[in-house]
């Protein structure tokens, strides 16, 4: 048989190639819709009334979606109407997103003190806690005055070399709805004419370590402050395969109004 060759045009020939062109190109543009890269990502634990305002727990992952940073932000006005009593205290507990099931912690509480707390001269100013907790709520707030579980002691290696409690008598005593404190005795407050404007404490509880907190007073909360301090760390930790901050940070964030009480560089342990 005879095979019949149909001639085609050079006009023909541009044609189709610019058209396999044309589909490489869309085809290309499919994979890369397909592969996008993950971003930085901010999740946040319900809203909780704070004075004036509010204050919400929250986890940001970066872009290979591992926890970066973990803290608490307060609205400006939250520092409107704060209570004046009780003398001893007011306690928020805010919940934590998902994302915090990388990190240690399970919840965190933003605690108010109106007159401060023992011992007397060195944290007596109006000033607040935010407790990072390793315990469940229900185990937090189980604790009472003194429990005799506050002084069974972690191994030393689980706190940072120097950190010391008291004896259990106020200002030493396990707090209810918290446990033991543990402070670092280089801190300013601590030196002949230093004072107390922020501070990094571990708590302990039944042989545990059950909170990390940064505490620093209210006047500290201006518009202008940019704090950052390193958070010594332990030899071992709580819990293995989760990730820990190496700083706290204290800062404003002028575009939504907001302070914010930060754990951050954050390290898997």
């Amino acid at each position: 048989m005879k095979k019949i060759i149909t001639p085609v045009s050079p006009a023909s020939l541009r044609l189709a190639t610019l058209a396999l062109v044309g589909l490489g190109l869309l085809t290309g543009c499919d994979d890369d819709d397909n592969n996008t890269t993950s971003q930085p990502a901010t999740t946040y634990g319900a809203a909780v009334t704070v004075g004036g305002g509010s204050a919400r727990a929250y986890v940001t992952t970066d872009a290979s979606g591992q926890a970066a940073e973990v803290g608490i932000r307060l609205t400006e006005a939250g520092l409107t109407g704060l209570p004046a009593t009780p003398v001893t205290g007011t306690m928020y507990d805010l919940p934590l997103p998902a994302a915090a099931t990388q990190t240690p912690f399970d919840h965190v509480s933003f605690d108010w003190n109106p007159q401060g707390h023992e011992p007397a001269g060195v944290y007596t100013t109006p000033h607040f806690d935010a407790h990072f907790y390793m315990q469940s709520m229900s185990a937090q707030h189980s604790i009472t005055l003194d429990d005799p579980r506050g002084d069974i002691f972690p191994a030393t290696t689980m706190l940072p070399a120097g950190y010391i409690t008291p004896p259990n008598n106020a200002p030493g005593r396990t707090v209810p709805m918290m446990g033991r404190h543990w402070v670092d005795p280089t801190s300013p407050e601590y030196q002949p004419g230093g004072s107390f404007s922020s501070t990094f404490i571990y708590g302990t509880y039944d042989g545990h370590v059950t909170f990390l907190e940064p505490m620093f007073t209210k006047a500290l909360l201006t518009t202008s402050v940019n704090f950052a301090a390193p958070v010594k760390q332990p030899q071992t930790y709580e819990a293995a395969g989760k990730y820990y901050p190496t700083q706290y940070r204290i800062r404003y964030d002028a575009a939504t109004r907001e302070y914010v009480i930060a754990l951050t560089d954050l390290v898997k342990r």
